[in-house]
């Protein structure tokens, strides 16, 4: 009783202190430990009596048989009071969502990655969804051939290759793909690397190789790939009755399920080792996925009982799920102790724990991230940081013999005060291809005692051996008794230089999973200044570790930015006076004030010069984003003053500006003309349309007389267009920006009889549609309320309402001629609108697109990463599974969206519906006239 309430137990134990389980436990306990104490004791008398006596006594062989039969009914026993111990059954830990929802069908294959993530496919859905562990999704792969005519296809299965592509089986095309990120393509391509019958299930057995079970065939196809995709040895295992999901053996071979019938486990050299059925006496209904755990046991889904059993290799099968399924298809397990399982009939993939946690606690995960310049580092002291929190430690270098402790300590406390990490000596590192020494060893762990950290790392090379050992000499206070290590190499010199981005959907699991790879980016980063030592220094302390080549160049960059302060802070000065100038009284007249804010050279010019102010700052960027901006803008004004200078060198060619003068003054005469010829149309019978005769004479004389006043001020203006064009081509070398901008204003210039037409037809009939809509409001005994800004009802008089009734009848037989001029008049300014939009159009692209950091993104793709991937390299009972982290960086959508750059703009910002309306109701849609409130 004392024993099952320690308080070391787990706190679950603990809880559990209902009498009836108390006896139970210590039953079983005291069953357990008398068969213990009885076998000892039987083995310490019996071994000498046998090895002494010639012959076994009175012992006969009926006595050992019947011995031996019952030893073994025991052994069976105990195996499964263990695995019923270790095991728990319908324990749903969550559910995951399908990530395109009821679009298509239900999930139907699976697959978990060492580092915890799930790939998944659909019923006849033409995707691949990369998720986490807790249901996010981290990517997906679109199922599209490349090519011309290039459809999509619908995968089947899905599995993960040793390399860490992703493989896929297609029925419909009878095709295995694999998807290739590697490629010119900016998102990978599916590259076909074999033709199958009838692909259903896919897997990767032991040894790397791809495994397909082929429905229609009865056959399970095994193959290689090289670093170009052909397939390699392949072979074929016949006579299987309908295969529909396979896996890898524990023992090398696979293990694939028969639709309808058994469960059959092949060796390595494809020769059938068993069957579940006839092995554990189990009867399958239509067993679907299966999948084997890290302890050998093989793991099968019945679609049609909706169970899950575990086969173990000593015991009789434990149901894991034995309810709360619908209709389970693939199925994949975890190292964590979770199950996964594609439930097609719910959509959706149900997570299941099958493990009961030891009562000393689970085992500690330790990863331990190793600069993979340092592999071939000779033997020494892992000098890095300790992150407890996630039970990481990063090392940063490595510290070679000979070396005093004390002056070791020294450097590591002014390395601390310098990059403000706190580094400290994790552990030991030996290669043994350098040293032989017998003592080496034992030296290295008697610096954990110099060096006093917990856990002491010991990372150590075997000769020219591929294999790595690591391993913890101390632990901190309760720690378990077994821990799991995971080494993880990683690019020194490309996660000091990158950025780790937030992700853009603020999901709590990825931002969970983004805060902790931020300390190990962010413990690089800030160990800057022990990269930046010089390798050829003598100093006392000897380290390995990635170091910068560019001295010189670092050099000429510090001279150069020497050099720029004062030409920065005088441009600085010159532009805070221009500032000052243009926020003077001077220019906040009215004239001056409406020009300023209505041409948009103006407002390009103020743009730029805020961009100027900006990058003439003398002021460090203090963050990654401050830094970014500014480079943007300075690459944005450097290719915007280019692209200027290089149309000013065009237009000052062959006389490009005569030629273009010339051509003004008869293009304006020509669009008058057209004008003048519309109007004519329009105070005749137009489109057979009856006009009111009257009303449409004023009016189309009143338009002639405008395009008479237009064609006299053009013609006045012709002698000097030639020089009012050549002075605005030199104001190109501003930039491209600012010529189109100039552009712009010009043809608003130019088209400023249009506007004044549109806004005349648009007043005209503003008023006719307000009046009408007031007094169709009087017919209703309805009138406006100016103050409450709400219709109220009113009551008129009979006099009040004949006066109405005239004015809306006069109204409303006008309201089709007006109608017809706005319709005109508006078409026509839109057209300009259109092609004033698409000028600033390309000034806001020009503004606004980070091209710095697209060019980063193109060009050191590292330096912007969005998350990291593992790599699996090696995968070895008894030994760390070795990874390489590999960064992933932002696309370029995310990039455009992370920075781009502000800009104005000087266009209403109208959705469709809000501009419809304005159309329908006659207000001004631009540029300077915006409708306040209602009135009646």
């Amino acid at each position: 009783m004392v024993l099952l309430l320690s308080p070391n137990r787990d706190k679950r134990f603990v809880m559990d202190c209902t009498l009836e389980t108390i006896q139970l436990k210590e039953k079983l306990l005291k069953t357990i430990y008398s068969l213990q104490l009885k076998s000892f004791g039987t083995l310490q008398t019996a071994s000498p009596l046998l090895s002494s006596q010639p012959g076994m006594g009175m012992v006969t062989q009926h006595h050992v048989q019947q011995l031996a039969g019952k030893a073994k009914s025991l052994c069976g026993d105990l195996d499964n009071i263990k695995n019923l111990l270790h095991y728990c059954q319908d324990n749903l830990v969550r559910r995951i969502p399908n990530p395109t929802g009821s679009r298509y069908g239900g999930f139907r294959g699976i697959h978990c990655s060492p580092d915890g993530s799930i790939y998944v496919t659909a019923e006849s859905a033409p995707w691949v969804h990369v998720l986490s562990s807790t249901g996010h999704t981290l990517r997906s792969l679109p199922c599209r051939q490349t090519g011309k005519g290039g459809g999509t296809f619908l995968p089947e299965d899905v599995t993960v290759t040793r390399m860490g592509m992703v493989a896929v089986a297609d029925m419909v095309n009878e095709a295995i793909w694999v998807f290739n990120p590697h490629t010119s393509l900016s998102k990978g391509e599916w590259i076909k690397v074999r033709k199958v019958g009838s692909p259903s299930g896919i897997g990767v057995d032991s040894m790397g190789k791809i495994l397909v079970a082929d429905y229609a065939q009865g056959q399970v196809h095994s193959f290689g790939l090289d670093h170009t995709f052909q397939t390699l040895k392949v072979h074929s295992v016949p006579d299987l009755q309908g295969p529909r999901y396979v896996g890898a053996a524990p023992n090398g071979g696979f293990v694939v399920s028969e639709e309808c019938g058994d469960v059959k486990v092949f060796m390595s050299t494809r020769k059938l080792l068993c069957s579940l059925s006839s092995k554990y006496g189990h009867q399958f209904g239509n067993p679907a996925g299966v999948c084997v755990d890290r302890d050998g046991s093989i793991l099968v889904a019945d679609e049609q009982r909706r169970t899950v059993h575990l086969f173990p290799e000593h015991g009789a099968p434990v149901c894991l799920v034995s309810t709360g399924l619908r209709r389970p298809a693939g199925m994949a397990c975890s190292s964590f102790g979770h199950l996964f399982v594609a439930d097609t009939g719910e959509n959706c993939v149900k997570v299941f724990k099958y493990r009961v946690s030891s009562p000393q606690g689970a085992a500690m995960v330790l990863k331990v991230f190793f600069p993979a310049c340092c592999s071939s580092a000779d033997s020494g002291i892992l000098v890095g940081r300790w992150i407890s929190a996630q039970s990481s430690a990063v090392v940063l270098a490595v510290l070679h013999f000979p070396f005093i402790p004390v002056q070791v300590k020294q450097y590591l406390g002014e390395l601390q005060r310098l990059t403000k990490v706190s580094v400290t000596v994790l552990g030991s590192w030996s290669n043994s291809k350098q040293e032989k020494e017998q003592g080496l060893s034992e030296f290295l762990e008697d610096l954990g005692t110099i060096f006093s950290h917990e856990p002491w790392i010991q990372i150590s090379k075997e000769g020219d051996s591929k294999f790595w050992s690591c391993s913890t000499l101390q632990k901190p206070p309760n720690s378990p008794k077994e821990e799991e290590i995971i080494l993880v190499y990683y690019d020194q010199r490309k996660v000091m230089l990158s950025h780790l981005h937030p992700p853009l959907d603020t999901a709590d699991g990825r931002a969970e999973d983004t805060s902790k790879l931020s300390a190990i980016f962010d413990t690089v980063a800030r160990s800057r200044a022990l990269f930046m030592t010089d390798k050829y220094d003598e100093g006392p302390i000897k380290l390995t570790h990635w170091q910068s080549e560019g001295v010189e160049a670092s050099i000429i960059v510090e001279l150069l930015k020497q050099g720029s302060v004062p030409a920065c802070m005088l441009l600085a000065f010159l532009l805070s006076l221009l500032s000052g100038i243009c926020r003077s009284r001077v220019l906040n007249f009215w004239p001056l004030s409406f020009l300023w804010s209505k041409l948009s050279t103006c407002e390009q010019l103020g743009h730029r010069l805020q961009h100027l102010q900006v990058i003439s700052s003398h002021r460090k960027a203090q963050t990654q984003t401050q830094l970014m901006r500014k480079a943007n803008i300075f690459v944005s004004l450097l290719i915007d003053v280019a692209l200027g200078i290089l149309l000013m060198s065009w237009l000052y060619r062959k006389n490009r500006i005569g030629h273009l003068a010339d051509a003004l003054i008869p293009v304006a005469d020509h669009v008058a003309e057209e004008l003048q010829d519309l109007l004519q149309w329009l105070m005749g019978a137009p489109a057979g349309l009856k006009m009111n005769r009257a009303l449409d004479q004023v009016l189309g004389r009143f338009f002639l007389y405008h395009i008479h006043l237009w064609i006299s001020y053009i013609h006045l203006m012709s002698p000097f267009i030639e020089m009012i064009l050549w002075y605005v081509g030199l104001s190109a070398c501003l930039g491209l920006t600012v010529a189109l901008c100039i552009l712009s204003d010009i043809i608003a210039l130019l088209t400023f009889h249009i506007y004044c037409f549109y806004v005349y037809g648009a007043r005209l009939y503003c008023l006719k549609i307000y009046g009408l809509s007031s007094l169709w409001r009087l017919f209703r005994g309805k009138k406006w309320n100016v103050l409450r800004q709400r219709v109220d009802s009113c009551s008129y008089d009979l006099d009040q309402l004949f006066i109405g009734t005239l004015l809306f009848t006069i109204l409303l037989f006008l309201l089709p001629t007006t109608a017809l001029y706005y319709l005109v008049f508006t078409l026509l300014r839109l057209l300009v609108v259109v092609v004033q939009g698409l000028i600033h159009l390309l000034v806001d692209l020009i503004d606004s697109l980070p091209l710095y950091s697209l060019l980063l993104r193109l060009c050191r793709s590292y330096r912007l990463a969005a998350g990291v991937k593992f790599r699996v390299l090696e995968q070895q009972d008894g030994k760390p599974l070795r990874l390489l982290m590999q960064i992933n960086p932002l696309s370029y959508g995310a990039v455009v969206q992370t920075y781009r750059l502000p800009t104005y703009s000087c266009y209403p910002k109208d959705s469709w519906a809000s501009l419809c309306k304005k159309l329908f109701l006659g207000e001004l849609i631009y540029p300077w006239k915006h409708k306040g409130e209602k009135q009646d």
